[in-house]
C-alpha cells in the first residue's frame, strides 16, 4: 500500500458557523473500480482531518486488490476518532459502499455517534438560485472560481487503475492520486457555500432593515453579509431575492386590493348572494329567507380593502385570501411594521423558509 500525506489549509470559520467542531471532522472520498460493491473493489481512500500539528490530507492507495480489507481497517480507525463525516454525495455512494464491504469482510465499522454532512444534498436546494444546470462537485468549484489540475472523472480512472495494476507506472499513479486529492481538498473549498444553508434555515443572527419604496415595494435588507462574492437575482412566487457582493435584498410587492377573510365556523353563518358576504346566523335570522343561504366554507367571508403582504402560514392574523383554497394568504400591511426590527427578522426568515423549505 502507498501512503501520501500533505499539509492543507481549511476555512474552519464556515464549519464553526454551522455548529461543527473542526476537531471532529473527517472529509473523505473513495475511489472504486465500479459502482456495484459486489463487482468492484475499493482502491483509494483520501481524507482530510485535524491533528495536533494542524490540518492534514492523507491518501491510502492499494497496489493490488488484495489490500482492500486493509483500506477498510484504516477507515475504521479514522471513524473511531472522527465522528463528523463530510463528503460529496457520500450518503448515496461512499457510505453504503463502505458498509457493504465491511459486512462482506465481517468487519464492524463503528458508526455510533457519527453524523454525516453531505455537501451535495446540503447544497442541492440552491441549484436554481445559483443558476447551475448540474450540481456536480466540479460545477460548484467552477462557480466559485476554483480550478483543478485533474482532468478526469472517477469513472474514467477505472481503466487507468487497471493499467497501473499491470505496469506500476508512476505516471498513472500520479494521475490517480491527483484526482482523489483534489476531490477531497476541494470539498473544503466548498464550505463557504454553507453560508446559504445557514441563511435560509434562519440560523443567522442580526437585524433586518425595512424600506418602503414609492411604488409600494417592501425592501428587507438583513444586516448580514454572506462571505461569498455572490451576485444573483432569484424570482419566487411572491418576492424577489437578490444579492450583490454578498449583500442581500428581499423585494416584496405590497398588494393593494380587496381580499376575503374566511370565517372558520361557517356552519354558524348565512351567505348573502346579493351582498356577496357572510353574516352570523344571529343577525342573518332577520334577513328574508330568499336573500340568504347556508354558508359554505368557500362562501363564508367578509371582504377587506387595503394593502397586503403575503404569508405561507398563519404567521399574522387575520389572514386574507382571494379564494378559500389559496395556499398563499395575506395580512394587512401597517407602516409601523417596518419600524419593528424583531418583526422584520421574523418575516424575512418566514419568506426565505418558503423559498427554500
Amino acid at each position: 500500500m502507498i501512503t501520501k500525506e500533505y499539509p492543507i489549509s481549511v476555512p474552519v470559520s464556515f464549519l464553526e458557523k454551522t455548529g461543527i467542531s473542526p476537531e471532529t471532522c473527517l472529509f473523505f472520498d473513495i475511489e472504486t473500480t465500479g459502482l456495484s460493491w459486489r463487482r468492484s473493489h475499493l482502491y483509494l481512500l483520501g481524507a482530510v482531518f485535524y491533528t495536533p500539528e494542524g490540518w492534514l490530507q492523507k491518501q491510502w492507495f492499494c497496489q493490488r486488490p488484495g489490500e482492500e480489507k486493509d483500506l477498510l481497517e484504516i477507515f475504521s480507525s479514522l471513524l473511531e476518532q472522527k465522528k463528523t463525516l463530510i463528503h460529496f454525495n457520500g450518503n448515496t455512494f461512499d457510505i453504503p459502499y463502505l458498509m457493504h464491504k465491511s459486512t462482506f469482510y465481517q468487519m464492524e465499522l463503528n458508526w455510533d455517534g457519527a453524523t454525516s454532512l453531505d455537501l451535495y444534498q446540503k447544497l442541492l436546494p440552491f441549484k436554481k438560485l445559483l443558476g447551475l444546470e448540474h450540481m456536480r462537485q466540479k460545477d460548484l468549484e467552477r462557480y466559485l472560481g476554483r480550478s483543478r489540475e485533474d482532468l478526469f472523472s472517477g469513472g474514467e480512472l477505472i481503466s487507468l487503475y487497471q493499467e497501473y495494476l499491470k505496469t506500476a507506472d508512476e505516471r498513472l499513479l500520479s494521475v490517480l492520486l491527483l484526482h482523489n486529492r483534489e476531490d477531497v481538498s476541494e470539498m473544503t473549498g466548498l464550505l463557504p457555500l454553507l453560508e446559504l444553508s445557514r441563511l435560509f434555515s434562519g440560523s443567522w443572527e442580526g437585524t433586518v432593515e425595512a424600506q418602503v419604496t414609492p411604488d409600494l415595494q417592501l425592501l428587507l435588507k438583513p444586516a448580514v453579509s454572506l462571505s461569498l462574492p455572490l451576485d444573483f437575482t432569484y424570482d419566487a412566487s411572491c418576492c424577489q431575492l437578490s444579492a450583490h457582493q454578498g449583500k442581500l435584498t428581499l423585494d416584496i410587492p405590497i398588494l393593494q386590493d380587496t381580499l376575503k377573510y374566511f370565517f372558520p365556523d361557517y356552519k354558524n353563518y348565512f351567505y348573502l348572494p346579493l351582498e356577496d358576504r357572510a353574516i352570523h346566523k344571529s343577525v342573518g335570522a332577520y334577513v328574508d329567507k330568499e336573500h340568504r343561504e347556508k354558508a359554505k366554507a368557500s362562501t363564508c367571508y367578509q371582504k377587506q380593502t387595503g394593502q397586503f403582504l403575503p404569508q405561507f402560514s398563519e404567521e399574522i392574523s387575520p389572514s386574507f385570501r382571494w379564494e378559500y383554497r389559496d395556499s398563499c394568504s395575506w395580512f394587512l400591511w401597517d407602516d409601523k411594521m417596518a419600524q419593528d426590527s424583531s418583526w422584520c427578522v421574523r418575516y424575512f426568515n418566514h419568506l426565505l423558509s418558503h423559498i427554500f423549505p
